[in-house]
């Protein structure tokens, strides 16, 4: 993505001088010359471009450069070309895309997309002329907090050790890849009516319901307080237990919702499978008993780690002698 299009408006006109600069040859006195009917002023030009060359070392390329492009007689263009300032490439929509493709493509952190954006901007820098107005500077503080806003999604987690945010299976697969090969499973099948596709939804309802022991997924909340009040005693005692409550901020395509499953299975369910239909009829079922309020979300991917952005003490810790 680090590519640094050629720009036309840049290329020295020094070097296009030199191309139409006629071949000298050594000629003998009585020897027709091929350029007889040149301008009588070449030879001044040839001597005046000789002299700029010879020149180059003790005066400032930049300050030659503009020299040139001001003299008419020293600086000759194609017949189509115009000597103009070049128009103002649009950095804040560059800056932009690249944040969003960081977010979505890649997965990147937080602090990874900063970096992205900072990249960015110096990217485009360097294709803004040297008259753009302030309005047309890049307010990357803005950019990280609108792609922040729109591609991720903040979670919190009860736990007692950093560890505890690995998932019971596919533990060295990141985030984004089980986003690049969900989608692929899709492109290969069509359209398929699912969201996701349907092993994936299983697995998912049945770690909402409690049987992780061979789930892909990792549990977490968007508001922790009402976990404490659950109906579920296990919610209830993880709330009140655990030692530390960590937030997370991850892209939102890693994260399942419990309606998002719900509406994968139910779409997917295939009447004709008669070995699957009823226990996801009771899957269906179990997941729409659950409290909404509870606000549960599954994150897909074992890198959960890499998206930290806080770790407290537990708040809503109750003391063993209570």
């Amino acid at each position: 993505m680090n590519v640094d299009p050629r720009n036309p408006a840049n290329t020295p006109l020094e070097a296009h001088d030199v191309g139409q600069q006629p071949h000298r040859v050594d000629r003998q006195p009585d020897e027709p010359s091929a350029h007889t009917d040149a301008p009588a002023h070449r030879s001044e030009d040839q001597a005046s471009f000789e002299q700029r060359l010879d020149d180059l070392d003790s005066v400032n390329p930049a300050s030659d450069s503009v020299s040139l492009m001001a003299n008419p007689g020293t600086a000759r263009s194609a017949p189509n070309e115009v000597a103009t300032v070049p128009g103002r490439y649009p950095s804040i929509s560059f800056v932009s895309a690249r944040a969003k493709l960081a977010a979505t493509l890649t997965g990147a952190t937080l602090d990874a997309l900063r970096h992205e954006i900072d990249l960015a901007d110096q990217q485009s820098a360097r294709w803004s002329p040297a008259t753009a107005t302030f309005d047309d500077s890049v307010d990357r503080d803005r950019i990280f907090d609108e792609v922040a806003g729109s591609s991720y999604v903040t979670l919190r987690r009860f736990q007692n050790q950093d560890s505890d945010s690995k998932p019971r299976t596919e533990v060295n697969t990141s985030a984004i890849s089980h986003v690049r090969n969900t989608a692929r499973d899709h492109s290969s099948v069509g359209d398929p009516l699912e969201r996701y596709p349907m092993d994936l939804a299983r697995l998912a309802g049945w770690h909402m319901r409690g049987k992780t022991t061979a789930s892909p997924f990792v549990s977490l909340v968007e508001d922790p307080s009402k976990l404490v009040v659950s109906r579920d005693h296990w919610a209830r005692a993880i709330a009140n237990n655990a030692s530390t409550l960590h937030t997370y901020t991850v892209p939102r395509s890693s994260v399942w919702t419990p309606d998002d499953v719900l509406s994968s299975i139910g779409l997917g369910m295939n009447v004709e499978d008669q070995d699957n239909i009823d226990a996801d009829v009771d899957l269906m079922c179990s997941l729409g008993r659950a409290p909404t309020r509870e606000t549960e979300r599954l994150f897909l991917g074992g890198n959960l780690d890499d998206y930290r952005t806080a770790r407290d003490a537990n708040p809503y810790r109750r003391d063993s002698t209570e």
